[in-house]
């Protein structure tokens, strides 16, 4: 449908109306940019002036085409401000397919909210938004802003291509500063050289990207940023308030955020006295610890107060100490000033959080974390602190800040370290049923599983934030069978450092196998199926990222009713691929049957030529998880 509006609108004679933007019309889109996008970026325009090690300015055009209402969320603007950074205009247009005019914005239109998170108590942190909301596709909208920024750790980047099946028309990125500043950049898939200013007193460097096709939507392919254009940058030098800072390598940096917690981790005498209290019985390093960090988690909760440099500095531990709350770096440098008291070396360290969060760059020093923990050396291995959490196990990283890199706030400096690697040996799942057969095909059984690592993450926060009702219900939404019911569960941790969350309830499956004549058709693999089916794909345009890797140990005995023999049985199977191991069998022994399965996925990147290898490898399990087994009454 949206082709064939296309070779419509191609086709039009364009006509001039007074204030017009012929250029804008649909028609003038060039056909290969239209290919696999919802949205085109007809114009973007960004100039960033650095005035000084304190101070940028940004002035931004774009003009982007919103073709279908996949794209709609394109079809707005955004802007953050607070008391370091101001918003000083902001202009915009609407135009229709042919680049008519239909109206611009208005002052009145803007919105104007504060950044809340659900968890922040205090912030100057705002934003200001806006968007026609028009529903007639396809449509251009143009936005000009300015702002002006004290925030100079953080220059903006240039990354043209937004998302997948977005294409860009032309982009532009000028970047000017002081011949004296120094200015790092980084630049990603892209190798194009800037073209240089001839201001003798200042440096320039301009970038251009045009016709850049969209690029298309794949299972598990990498992220727009890990296959479009990106230019980051840094200042050598620059200022935050009253705070000099470099990023001219991770140690300066390091240095710069140790700066900015000087005499912050100072404890009130009867807080020092209670950390003494605590671990005055206790033996060894890592026993005092863990007494301490389960002082913290029952004494304190995350509650952000950022205004001004506080989203950037922590507060003392003394205001933590009296209020009982703080944000990711208050918490995590009380937790620092506990472990000093108590003798033991704890570190402020510098993390970017979240699955799938994008890594810092051990090359590249840039100040893009999002969160703070605290980290414990010991002989052979460091203890990881997550300090914002009630609930989290003891010395688990997780999927929250394991398996990437971190920044460590030393003396000497920032250093760059790896936190917990998880991987298919640490994250299994033990899934145990044991039951049997009744006459009418009904399944009686008792499930046992025991979930180790990342696989026990969600389990973990059901057992810790969920009433009992809610955890059956949780415990329902797992079970893929038509019609059964749960005569009681039990949902246990244990948190150690690899936590384990056990699982147990028993269940009755009504009618679940079928009974036809003298055979009964059963599926004995009962709860842990891959439901995954991928297409095959002869034109995959990019590589495979597997992100998550886990074991699956499947053992499931049912007593079946006598006189049965096995007529059709699950053939054995055993898969070894660059992707991951699979094994299993199904045997009749007496009139118990044992199913037994193994499935372990690999984390990797993948060339884009393997993908139907992974079609394949999917395949295959699909139908063995699905299979059934035959028994027949013996005459």
């Amino acid at each position: 449908m949206r082709l064939f509006l296309f070779s419509i609108l191609i086709g039009v004679q364009l006509t001039s109306w007074a204030g017009d933007k012929p250029e804008y019309a649909v028609s003038s889109i060039p056909k290969e940019l239209l290919k696999n996008a919802h949205a085109v970026v007809r114009l973007q325009e960004v100039t960033v002036d650095i005035k000084s090690p304190s101070k940028y300015n940004v002035k931004e055009k774009i003009v982007i085409t919103i073709l279908d209402e996949s794209a709609e969320d394109q079809a707005s603007w955004t802007e953050f401000y607070s008391d370091l950074q101001s918003i000083e205009y902001v202009e915009g247009e609407l135009y229709d397919a042919l680049g008519k005019k239909i109206r611009s914005l208005k002052k009145s239109e803007i919105k104007d909210y504060p950044v809340y998170d659900g968890v922040t108590f205090a912030s100057d942190d705002r934003y200001k938004s806006h968007a026609f909301f028009y529903k007639t596709y396809p449509y251009t909208v143009v936005y000009e802003s300015e702002l002006n920024s004290s925030l100079t750790m953080f220059l903006p980047k240039w990354q043209p291509v937004m998302d997948k099946e977005i294409s860009v028309e032309k982009s532009r990125f000028i970047i000017s500063f002081d011949k004296d500043m120094v200015i790092h950049r980084k630049l990603y898939n892209f190798n194009q050289s800037p073209q240089e200013g001839t201001d003798p007193k200042k440096n320039s460097w301009t970038w251009e990207l045009k016709n850049q096709p969209a690029f298309i939507k794949e299972y598990a392919a990498p992220v727009i940023s890990d296959l479009a254009p990106v230019i980051q940058f840094t200042m050598g030098a620059f200022k935050m308030e009253d705070f000099a800072g470099s990023l001219n390598s991770w140690k300066e940096y390091g240095a710069f955020i140790g700066q900015m917690r000087q005499s912050l981790d100072e404890l009130p005498p009867d807080l020092k006295n209670k950390v003494h209290e605590l671990t005055a019985s206790v033996s060894g390093t890592e026993q005092k610890v863990r007494v301490l960090y389960d002082f913290l988690q029952k004494h304190s909760h995350y509650i952000a107060v950022q205004i001004g440099i506080g989203g950037w500095r922590p507060f003392p531990a003394s205001y933590v100490a009296s209020k009982g709350y703080g944000d990711c770096k208050a918490l995590s440098n009380f937790m620092v000033a506990m472990l000093k008291e108590a003798g033991i070396k704890g570190y402020y360290t510098l993390i970017n959080a979240g699955s799938g969060k994008k890594d810092l760059f051990p090359d590249f020093p840039s100040p893009y974390f999002n969160h703070a923990i605290c980290a414990v050396p010991l002989e052979k291995d460091t203890i990881w602190l997550e300090c914002t959490s009630q609930t989290n196990p003891f010395g688990y990283a997780g999927s929250f800040t394991g398996n990437r890199h971190a920044l460590l706030i030393t003396e000497e400096g920032g250093k760059v370290v790896t936190t917990p690697r998880y991987t298919k040996k640490e994250n299994v799942q033990i899934t145990r049923l044991t039951g049997k057969l009744l006459d009418d095909g009904s399944l009686q059984m008792k499930a046992n599983n025991q979930y180790w690592g990342e696989t026990g993450e969600t389990l973990q926060h059901v057992v810790n934030a969920y009433s009992k009702e809610e955890q059956l219900k949780y415990i329902k939404t797992t079970l893929d069978i038509p019609n059964y019911d749960i005569n009681g569960f039990s949902i246990a941790e244990e948190r150690n450092r690899l936590p384990v969350v056990n699982e147990k309830y028993e269940f009755v499956a009504q009618h679940y196998a079928q009974l036809t004549g003298k055979r009964i058709f059963l599926q004995p693999n009962v709860l842990n199926r891959l439901e995954r089916k991928l297409t095959a794909d002869t034109a995959r345009q990019y590589w495979i990222d597997i992100i998550r890797e886990f074991t699956e140990i499947d053992t499931v005995q049912i007593q079946v009713p006598e006189g049965y023999t096995l007529e059709a049985a699950i053939k054995p199977m055993q898969l070894t691929t660059i992707f991951g191991q699979y094994e299993v069998s199904a045997v009749l022994k007496g009139n118990e049957v044992l199913y037994c399965r193994k499935l372990q996925l690999n984390q990797g990147r993948f060339e884009a030529a393997q993908y139907n290898d992974l079609v394949k490898f999917y395949d295959q399990l699909y139908k063995s998880d699905h299979s059934k087994i035959v028994l027949v009454k013996k005459e």
